[in-house]
Formats: structure tokens, C-alpha cells, sequence
């Protein structure tokens, strides 16, 4: 379970560096729009899924998503983390393909970019509400200079 954890982690770095440092390269652009990579991210949170609710010793020890107790209680086990984990290294890598495509559409400068791409890599929807902040009010301001 650790070199899965390990792999997981590495997965998706390319891309997210790719898009941090290299955002005019054809390559970052057709690997943000890859499908096929998504998907193996998405299968690795099936699987890890799958051995979370398979290691359960009881039934009081599977996820339910039902109640905070029992969401607390799937994702306590190193099993029930690994999935949890996987859960947003998936999600956190579409969402930040998205920031970047939508960066690179609306010429987004590299001050916008950069925190919005780390942000979203480390900590999720708080990269994604400070591009969707710049998007809104940001963006606007430099349409008018």
C-alpha cells in the first residue's frame, strides 16, 4: 500500500509542473485535455475504493457516507485514507487541467496562473475560488486597460 501511495502521488506531477512551468508547450496543452489520464487517476480511486471497503473487518468499519461518524470511521484506517487520498489527487488534477486551459483562453498573466495551479494542487477549491475570483473581477479589470 505505501509504493501505491508513493506511485499516486508521482502520477499526476508531470502534468502539474507541466502546466505551472511550461504552459505554451503543445505538450501540457494536449496532456490537460487527455482523457485516457483522468481516467487512470479516476481508476486509481476506484481501487482504492474497492481494497478500502474489501479490508473492513466489519461492518461497522466500512465507509458509510451516510454520517459523519461513519465517514470518520472509513477514512480512520489506512485503507479508508489511501482512498480518501486518491479521491482528491484525482479530482484536485481535472480541476487544475481546467484552471490551466482556462487560464491559457482568457491569456490569464503567470501571477494568476501559478498560485491559482499550486493552490489547486495543494489545497483544492481554494486554488479554484482564487482563479474563479480573478475570473470574475481580475480579468475584468485587464479587459478595460
Amino acid at each position: 500500500m505505501n509504493r501505491f501511495f508513493q506511485y499516486v502521488n508521482l502520477f499526476p506531477m508531470p502534468l502539474w509542473l507541466a502546466m505551472m512551468f511550461a504552459p505554451n508547450s503543445q505538450l501540457t496543452a494536449r496532456a490537460s485535455r487527455a482523457s485516457s489520464l483522468f481516467m487512470v487517476a479516476a481508476l486509481h480511486y476506484v481501487l482504492s475504493l474497492l481494497n478500502a471497503v474489501r479490508g473492513s473487518r466489519s461492518e461497522s468499519e466500512r465507509p458509510n457516507f451516510t454520517t459523519l461518524a461513519g465517514l470518520s470511521r472509513g477514512l480512520g484506517t489506512r485503507e479508508g485514507a489511501l482512498a480518501g487520498w486518491t479521491h482528491m489527487l484525482a479530482l484536485d488534477l481535472f480541476t487544475g487541467a481546467w484552471v490551466y486551459r482556462q487560464c491559457q483562453a482568457l491569456g490569464a498573466p503567470a501571477w494568476v496562473r501559478l498560485p491559482a495551479l499550486f493552490f489547486t494542487l495543494m489545497a483544492g477549491p481554494f486554488g479554484l475560488l482564487l482563479f474563479l475570483l480573478w475570473r470574475l473581477v481580475g480579468a475584468k479589470q485587464e479587459e478595460a486597460l
